[in-house]
């Protein structure tokens, strides 16, 4: 059954086929052709050329086979000369539809041109046939450029890695020597990714609305070349070993996704104008790469939101404590101290009882700006659970994180929160530990020792703050006093 089914199959196949032969009908024709001149030319000797003989079996014969000769003759002539060309045409093709399988890319469709062999009909075919190869090759580099460049944006959602691929991605495409990639990341479009360009305090960190062309462009969607200079771009510069100089033509690529702009990419280029393969791929590359953007931005938004303690809005402990093993690491690696100031809220427990939860938010919230005001340009801030919060000081030593420690103590304790016109007066007892002094030999001991120094302070009265010196655990004051 399953034999007869396939023969069927294959008979079905070949049903489907045409059956008639171009070279057959020449054949039949040709040789039909010299019969019917072989069977006209007897009577046309007997009367033109007076032949005795002319209308005689014999002689009929003769003609008619002469006739056929020549007509087959004229057949393999034929076929001899034009079905070669034919034949080249068509070879052509079969490489053309391998290369198109088999490769991932095609540096032109110079290898699959034919010599331009004639003038006449089969010169036109041969001349169609390589403008076919060089649309075909167009659109498998097209095809195969974005598709490979679609495969890397999708193993990062990380908007720098992200940004920075795509930005390389086009800047292949058009033949750039360098660009940039500003991004719509909520509060305006920033630079996200630069290749090329010397930074200086002349590139905007975000795009001004002063640059007439580039806001067009972001409007309108399209792909727009600028001569160097022209609307306010004159910052974008690019060294080379020989100097630096101003590229040849800027080009405004909008990166539009479902009819905004996520994002533009400004390329220097050193053509004055893009070629018309150019500007078909970069066509195909913007509209495709720029939801990765979109996604890319969105990501960093949910993570930052992910990071953020809803009610104090300052890092969450999950976050916070991700960032204290980041900086251990790098003290470990490179011999410089980092500290860790653990601090909760003196009776905060009293706060809810007496005057509602609320009342309590409200005092978690108001310490959580006093410590965000307060501590140095680099420390970290979060809140570690409850009423407790913890400072992580990258590069800094006992002394210094135990004065932080004391000035915060000193803003709470001088700063009382007003609810429902009341002062409420908030304290808060501090924990500080610092390595290397403190032999730790990861975040979390490190943040046991600062919790093990902040329990000595509740249990000392509260209100003040406590060092761990790796053997002792003494009082914050004096080791702010020893270290001024």
């Amino acid at each position: 059954m399953r034999r007869r089914g396939e023969e069927t199959g294959r008979e079905g196949a070949s049903e489907r086929l045409p059956r008639r032969s171009v070279f057959l009908n020449l054949f039949l024709s040709m040789v039909v052709f010299g019969v019917l001149i072989g069977l006209i030319f007897p009577p046309f000797a007997e009367i033109v050329l007076d032949v005795d003989e002319a209308l005689s079996a014999y002689f009929f014969a003769m003609c008619v086979a002469a006739g056929a000769i020549v007509g087959l003759f004229n057949f393999l002539l034929f076929r001899l000369v034009v079905s070669r060309a034919i034949d080249r045409v068509a070879g052509a093709m079969r490489g053309m539809l391998a290369s198109m399988e088999s490769a991932e890319r095609m540096d032109d469709g110079a290898s699959l041109k034919l010599p331009i062999s004639t003038r006449d009909a089969i010169g036109r075919i041969e001349r169609s046939f390589n403008e076919m190869a060089d649309a075909v090759a167009r659109r498998v580099n097209l095809e195969w450029s974005t598709r490979s460049l679609l495969s890397l944006l999708s193993t990062s959602v990380e908007l720098p890695d992200v940004a920075g691929r795509i930005l390389r991605g086009l800047v292949d495409a058009s033949g750039a020597m360098a660009g940039l990639i500003y991004c719509d990341t909520g509060e305006g479009f920033d630079r996200v990714a630069d290749t090329g360009v010397d930074i200086t305090e002349h590139v905007p960190e975000r795009l001004s609305a002063r640059l007439g062309p580039v806001t067009g462009a972001m409007q309108s969607g399209q792909i727009t070349a600028l001569t160097p200079g022209e609307g306010g771009l004159q910052w974008i510069r690019h060294s080379t070993p020989l100097g630096r100089f101003q590229p040849g033509s800027i080009v405004l690529v909008p990166l539009t996704a479902k009819g905004q702009a996520a994002g533009i990419a400004i390329l220097a280029c050193d053509a004055r104008t893009l070629t018309a393969g150019q500007r078909q791929l970069l066509e195909a590359m913007r509209t495709q790469v720029a939801p990765h953007l979109q996604n890319a931005v969105l990501h960093g938004k949910i993570r930052d939101l992910a990071a953020i303690d809803d009610l104090t809005r300052i890092l969450n402990r999950r976050f916070g404590v991700r960032r204290l093993n980041e900086e251990f690491s790098r003290s470990v690696r490179h011999g410089v101290p980092v500290s860790a100031v653990m601090f909760d809220i003196d009776h905060f427990k009293q706060f809810n009882d007496a005057q509602g939860h609320d009342a309590g938010d409200a005092v978690l919230k108001h310490v959580s700006r006093l410590t965000e005001k307060h501590v140095r340009v680099g420390d970290v801030a979060c809140r570690y659970g409850g009423e407790e919060f913890l400072i992580i000081e990258p590069g800094v030593g006992m002394a210094e994180s135990a004065r932080v420690a004391e000035r915060l103590r000193s803003v709470i304790q001088t700063s009382p929160v007003t609810w429902e016109e009341k002062a409420l007066e908030v304290t808060a007892s501090f924990g500080v530990a610092t390595w290397p002094l403190v032999p730790a030999s990861s975040a979390e001991e490190l943040i046991s020792a600062a919790d093990k120094a902040l329990y000595q302070a509740k249990e000392s009265g509260r209100n003040r703050v406590c060092v761990h010196r790796g053997d002792t655990i003494v009082a914050g004051a004096g080791v702010a006093a020893e270290g001024a």
